[in-house]
């Protein structure tokens, strides 16, 4: 794409012809006016043709908006980027005798790199959660792979038969829209779905637990000591770190004394997690690529969920894993270049 082209005021065109009267070479004009030497030559070129400095009236439509009404277009959209450009032309038009039309106004946003697009869902990060993140960030700013790889990360997900949090994307003709091969089927209510726990570390899966009906603090205490604890010992080894969310259930007072129990008795050590973050936990990114491939395999009830999630989960690839954790180091240092707020995850 060409850089675009700024035409000379009559000021400066008048410059470049009193200077090249004067003896001044094109690169002497060039350099003192701040232009490139193509343009002096052009400018000297047709004066020499026309005699005159200023533009030659040009044929087709002129321009509907200033450059003042340009940045004025720019600067509502930027004050609430959620207005729509029809929005912004009935703003732009109070102040006008003659409408501009909203094709116009998607011209000028467009001439301004602005573009329409899916907002990104992230959780709210207030003052207090940022600063806590940051505090994070620096606390794990000097840590290596080999710390990375003695962190057991969990969390719970959920699972459903028909549909996904995710964007499902297909190939399809125009006159495909509605093939059922080109269509996400949806259930009214929901549909039937699985919960599950998980944990990795180490480049390595622990246990995967099915979640039967509401988990509660009790039955959470049950997977720290049935299967957390043990997994963290399996794939990584004694005092290992294990982190998860603070779900209120996490934090519970039967919870938590649990976990500083065996801190104090060096069997485990305990990462706390910034609230609002569940970007900082790379399980997140590992139960996106189990649902990718539980798509593929198009279950049909529950219990084939279950049993296409634990088969899946059994063959996670270690080289995912091995990314995952490998990519720690540069997501904290983008936390602390962000100053505690929002990263690109797609750029880590």
């Amino acid at each position: 794409m060409g850089t675009k082209k700024i035409e000379l005021s009559v000021e400066m065109r008048s410059q470049i012809i009193t200077l090249s009267k004067e003896g001044y070479s094109i690169r002497s004009i060039a350099e003192k006016v701040g232009v490139s030497k193509s343009c002096v030559s052009y400018s000297i070129k047709k004066y020499g043709a026309t005699g005159i400095c200023s533009s030659v009236k040009r044929t087709g439509r002129p321009r509907k908006t200033t450059q003042a009404e340009d940045r004025h277009i720019i600067t509502i959209s930027k004050r609430n980027r959620r207005d729509t450009a029809t929005e912004i032309a009935a703003e732009v038009n109070k102040s006008r005798e003659e409408t501009i039309s909203v094709s116009t106004i998607k011209r000028r946003l467009k001439e301004g790199g602005l573009r329409g697009c899916v907002a990104v869902k992230k959780p709210l990060l207030r003052k207090q959660n940022k600063k806590k993140r940051l505090q994070w960030a620096k606390c794990h700013k000097n840590w290596t792979l080999e710390d990375w790889k003695k962190v057991l990360w969990s969390d719970e997900s959920k699972f459903e038969v028909f549909g996904s949090k995710r964007r499902v994307f297909v190939r399809r003709k125009v006159a495909e829209i509605l093939n059922d091969n080109c269509v996400v089927p949806t259930v009214k209510h929901g549909g039937r779905s699985v919960m599950v726990w998980g944990c990795f570390g180490n480049n390595m899966t622990g246990d995967l637990i099915k979640i039967n009906g509401i988990l509660r603090k009790e039955g959470y205490l049950n997977i720290l000591r049935e299967n957390a604890i043990p997994s963290g010992h399996r794939v990584i080894g004694n005092n290992f770190t294990f982190m998860h969310d603070n779900d209120p259930k996490h934090t519970s007072a039967i919870c938590r004394n649990y976990l500083l129990q065996l801190q104090e008795n060096s069997q485990v050590k305990i990462m706390e997690s910034p609230p609002q973050s569940p970007d900082l936990n790379p399980i997140e990114k590992l139960w996106d690529q189990i649902d990718r491939q539980v798509r593929k395999r198009c279950p049909k009830s529950e219990k084939h969920l279950w049993e296409i999630l634990e088969s899946e989960w059994n063959l996670t690839d270690t080289e995912i894993m091995k990314k995952l954790i490998a990519r720690m180091p540069r997501l904290v240092n983008a936390v602390i270049k962000a100053r505690g707020g929002y990263v690109d995850e797609n750029k880590i």
